[in-house]
């Protein structure tokens, strides 16, 4: 049970009205406040992303959180953004119940919108279970838990009687020295596969690949000194150098890095990092890095955040208009019985050869893995599918194959404020799903934004649903506790987020195009409609 379930959410939902669009052009600019906080966790605090219970082994620095609140007339926008995992469960949900609280919005107004870093501690929340000084781990992340919830009420105190009327200005560089596109294609067999870092370098130094190269820097600017007091920065890639499910670590990684920079640069403002479609986008050194080699990631995209702010410019459009939006991404049909059976004997000889060591363990049902990661580890990641295909099977014994969804239902959030264009997908969108946003909308500046206000995993784009390396078929690792209900409510469609469980109903079959683009199209079309 969550410390803040009591919270009403709907009692806040009644201030505002749900999924609607506000928008008003009646004023020059916007009332702006943002705020920027830390926690440190100690070495030895549990960590967000382990699958086998390894505990944080070193600390680089402390972890920021960032809220941005925009304001006009009665229509208002919260952003908060952090490398943690605030985009769903219960980190997500007490973030949404104190600011919609504190802030007196509804919680439709909050956009929660993670860096999606890999080096994260986790925060213990569940108040049915405190733990003891003796259960060191779970008593540290309780501790930095409570930390995170003291700041984050304080943060939100302070936001409102900061509101200061203000310009808004945008700027763009292109970084393309530091990330890579990691879906590679095999000539010889056509199929796709994860450039790992060993991959990535036999391709090149030099390899890119299709990315998108955008640092984006939107700047506001006080009415009443002429100063930048806040700012919202852009880029799109996995922050995963100096990572390893292996040997987990605490750190920031290179987005916080590069706003540290910009938020130097302009004396210390708050700065709030918003996070590309970046499913198959990497940063360089992923396993293999030192701290030395991801700390200069950071460094570069910080000098390109501070290039873009010096060419920023002046919003010609003023106004805030915002809306949530109910999109359904198509499904295939489930593969053949035969395809199922055949997937499965390979997958029981994989886990069965990695669990004896075996160093030949690097390809499993269309996945490939790197060799900086254990035999073991490699078996464990491919035996967390298994269960997707024992309810494949399922469905032809039990003939529910007239029950498989065909869609599933989520909700994108989409935003303008003066030139600049925002979409948050719940997912982990491709490339190629955010460029055709930013290239198909006729604002100048959009950020076209993933892993914001859910948790749907991997959604390929048209041109990848048929592929099966990790990204295009992480489906068969999600679990989806809801159900296809067309009907459902904008408040129950925002709690439609993975479970994370593999077993039981929940699965889903393979995604069919134009997959993720279909929730492209949706944000294009009325992020159009706002630049009108």
């Amino acid at each position: 049970m969550n410390i803040f379930s009591k919270f009403s959410l709907v009692a806040a939902w009644l201030l505002c009205a749900a999924n609607v669009s506000f928008s008003s052009n009646k004023s020059p600019h916007l009332n702006v406040a943002a705020s920027t906080f830390s926690i440190q966790p100690e070495v030895g605090a549990l960590s967000e992303h382990s699958r086998t219970g390894a505990l944080i082994s070193a600390v680089y620095g402390d972890i920021k959180s960032t809220m941005v609140l925009l304001e006009e007339h009665e229509n208002k926008l919260c952003f908060f953004t952090s490398p943690l995992d605030i985009e769903r469960g219960p980190l997500h949900d007490t973030i949404v119940s104190v600011l919609s609280t504190i802030l007196e919005i509804s919680p439709s107004a909050i956009v929660t919108t993670t860096s999606h870093s890999h080096t994260n501690p986790y925060l213990h929340l569940d108040a049915d279970n405190v733990p003891t000084p003796n259960d060191s781990a779970a008593y540290k992340s309780m501790l930095l838990a409570n930390d995170f919830l003291m700041k984050l009420q304080k943060s939100a105190s302070d936001l409102v009687s900061r509101l200061q009327p203000a310009t808004i200005e945008w700027g763009k560089a292109e970084e393309n020295r530091i990330t890579y596109n990691r879906r590679g294609r095999d000539f010889v067999t056509g199929k796709s596969y994860f450039i790992r870092e060993e991959d990535r370098l036999a391709l090149g130094e030099g390899y890119r690949g299709l990315i998108d190269p955008d640092a984006t820097v939107v700047l506001f600017r006080s009415i009443d000194d002429n100063k930048v007091f806040a700012a919202f920065t852009f880029f799109t890639g996995h922050p995963v150098a100096a990572y390893n499910p292996e040997n987990l670590i605490s750190y920031g990684q290179f987005p916080q890095d590069a706003n540290d920079m910009l938020s130097a640069y302009f004396g210390g403002i708050p700065v709030a990092f918003l996070q590309g479609p970046g499913g198959d986008i990497n940063s360089k050194h992923m396993l293999t890095g030192t701290m030395e080699q991801a700390k200069e990631l950071g460094k570069l995209l910080g000098e390109t955040f501070i290039v873009a702010a010096k060419k920023a410019k002046p919003s010609v459009r003023s106004g805030l208009t915002w809306q949530r939006q109910s999109v359904h991404i198509p499904l295939e049909h489930l593969p053949d019985k035969q395809t199922l059976l055949a997937d499965l004997k390979e997958i029981d000889d994989f886990v069965r050869r990695a669990d004896k060591g075996d160093e030949n363990t690097l390809s499993c049902v269309g996945m490939n893995f790197p060799k900086a990661l254990s035999p073991s580890y490699r078996g464990r990641l491919v035996s967390l599918v298994r269960p997707w295909y024992e309810w494949a099977l399922t469905q032809y014994e039990e003939n529910r194959l007239h029950m498989v969804p065909r869609s599933m239902p989520m909700q994108i959030v989409v935003a303008r404020f003066g030139d600049v264009g925002f979409t948050g997908l719940p997912f982990e969108p491709f490339v190629k799903t955010g460029l055709k946003i930013k290239e198909e909308t006729v604002l100048p500046c959009v950020l076209a934004c993933g892993y914001t206000d859910g948790r749907f995993g991997y959604i390929p784009d048209a041109s990848a649903v048929d592929d099966r390396e990790y990204m295009s078929g992480a489906f068969r690792y999600m679990h989806l506790n809801s159900s296809d209900d067309e009907d459902q409510t904008a408040d129950e469609e925002r709690s439609f987020i993975p479970k994370r469980s593999y077993s039981g109903p929940g699965f889903f079959p393979p995604y069919r195009a134009p997959g993720a683009d279909e929730a492209a199209a949706a944000a294009i079309r009325i992020l159009n409609e706002f630049a009108r």
